[in-house]
């Protein structure tokens, strides 16, 4: 008994030390980066909500707030130009886009409508441009993206201008790391967000290649990404190559991120 009364403060300490050691390790691994930089100067802070959402994204000059309704099925961003609500579908895709432009008062409508096919889905957008105080659209434009998707990820873009003739806008291709799946790098989810991605894929892209008709360009991009032992994402790179009217431009970038816990 006296051997265990003489333990028991040890025993204590061991406890107390271990405690202080799994909450150390806590910090230490938090999920969310705070901060991004890359070799091309730029700079971002991030925020998140008590959901571990992004709710601020700050530069040296400006910012954009993030706020969530409906379940995150609906997303509010304001920046120093605009207001854009985002209304999502089942699979995170923009089904509608709002853009309220701050200094015109001029109001954009998105409406995307999906059909499914036999190698994935034609989606049509609708956008519509109305003035200040005025309830009839000046413009209208109609787009039809054609996606072909396997996997829950997006191969292939084909893009046609439904107004002129069903021309042809352009292309996409896309290659993916299907080890890694999107949900785990929030980040890269909000840039298909932003874009208005009429689909978002379930793995991270590794590579895509673009072709636009309307000026003869051509961009190849391969994207490479570093991680820790706790598979966050530490950096990236880019690294693309541009043809144009037969001249090539190359074009690199790497980017960082921070992670610092509170």
């Amino acid at each position: 008994m006296k051997n265990i009364l003489k333990m028991l403060p040890i025993l204590l300490l061991t406890i107390m030390v271990s405690c202080k050691k799994d909450k150390t390790q806590q910090k230490e691994i938090c999920k969310n980066p705070t901060s991004y930089e890359d070799s091309q100067g730029l700079y971002y802070q991030f925020t998140y909500n008590v959901e571990g959402k992004l709710s601020e994204l700050k530069t040296d000059n400006s910012s954009i707030t993030f706020a969530y309704q409906n379940n995150g099925n609906t997303v509010v961003l304001i920046d120093n130009y605009s207001e854009r609500t985002f209304k999502l579908g089942v699979d995170g895709e923009v089904i509608e886009l709002v853009s309220i432009a701050k200094n015109s008062g001029e109001t954009t409508k998105t409406n995307y409508q999906r059909i499914k096919t036999t190698v994935g889905y034609d989606v049509t957008a609708t956008e519509q441009s109305f003035r200040k105080n005025e309830n009839a659209p000046y413009k209208t434009v109609k787009r039809l993206h054609k996606l072909t998707v396997t996997n829950g990820n997006l191969l292939a873009l084909k893009l046609i201008d439904l107004d002129n003739n069903n021309r042809e806008l352009g292309t996409m291709n896309y290659g993916y790391n299907i080890s890694k799946n999107l949900s785990d790098y929030p980040l890269q989810n909000y840039l298909d967000l932003v874009d208005g991605a009429p689909f978002i894929s379930k793995n991270l892209a590794i590579r895509n290649s673009v072709r636009d008709e309307t000026t003869n360009t051509q961009i190849y991009s391969v994207f490479s990404y570093e991680y820790d032992a706790n598979d966050r994402m530490l950096g990236w790179a880019q690294t693309s190559e541009y043809i144009r009217n037969s001249e090539t431009t190359n074009y690199n970038v790497k980017g960082k991120f921070e992670y610092k816990c509170n």
